[in-house]
């Protein structure tokens, strides 16, 4: 079977993978699928449906409509690789040819990179079609999210972002604001921080099950270092929110943040 996402390749959502399995609104209103932060946004900009065996974009007749080799169309069929831009975010289509498998966890994550690393044989998981549906069968083998209930894995998965990054890409950098932390899904990454002489140290490389933002989420303080993507890398991201809610429900993830906030800090 065939599943198709859509990339941002551009916009504050950057990185990010929308997958599609419905028809798909986007715009500026809390209503739309796909909300759009900036201004130069409808507030209901678009719609994305598969139409006879082929993805369809439409105005939804918005002011800046929607733009494809520089020139504004009302409605056009989109092939995979094909771009359109809507306000400051552009969006790439992608087509993934997909196997069925009984493996949610190994099955989701081949998926995941194959978005990404173009793979010719991906396969996924369990019939589940949401983004968060899948996200679920993956955190119950997380350790840091192996004491959460399923209640709480669900809200954690409603508010859960998928990001992909290049190899070599910067993912935070010290001294940055932000309080969300990652999960890593698929890939690697190096930790590095600077002395006050400037000198740039490596403090240890993380890889799948493993996260990274720790110290900013307890302490409220900017990004204490770097992060920077050794190969293509899928990760999960998950607000200071989101996780505020969970470790006021649940002692022992909190726990778990704490000790590695402590580490983290010895380390550094």
């Amino acid at each position: 079977m065939k599943r198709y996402y859509l990339l941002f390749e551009t916009g504050s959502a950057q990185k990010t993978i929308y997958p599609l399995l419905e028809a798909t609104t986007i715009g500026r209103d809390t209503s739309n699928s796909i909300q759009l932060a900036n201004s130069t946004a409808s507030r209901n900009h678009a719609r994305i449906r598969y139409w006879q065996g082929s993805w369809i974009v439409e105005d939804s007749g918005s002011v800046n409509g929607i733009i494809i080799n520089g020139e504004r169309v009302e409605k056009a069929t989109l092939q995979p690789g094909d771009s359109f831009k809507i306000g400051e975010t552009t969006f790439s289509l992608v087509e993934r040819e997909i196997a069925e498998s009984k493996d949610p966890l190994k099955t989701t994550l081949m998926a995941l990179s194959a978005t990404i690393k173009g793979l010719e044989s991906p396969v996924i998981g369990d019939g589940k079609d949401s983004w968060s549906g899948r996200f679920m069968d993956i955190i119950p083998v997380i350790p840091l999210f192996v004491p959460l209930q399923e209640t709480e894995r669900e809200q954690l998965a409603q508010t859960a972002q998928m990001h992909v990054f290049k190899a070599g890409e910067m993912i935070i950098k010290e001294g940055d604001p932000g309080r969300s932390i990652y999960v890593i899904l698929d890939g690697q990454v190096r930790v590095s921080t600077k002395d006050r002489v400037g000198n740039e140290s490596e403090l240890g490389t993380l890889s799948v099950g493993q996260f990274f933002g720790v110290t900013s989420l307890l302490s409220g303080k900017p990004r204490s270092s770097s992060v920077a993507a050794l190969d293509s890398t899928v990760l999960v991201e998950l607000s200071s929110a989101s996780m505020a809610k969970v470790i006021k429900q649940n002692q022992a993830v909190k726990n778990v943040l704490v000790q590695y906030y402590q580490a983290r800090r010895r380390d550094s």
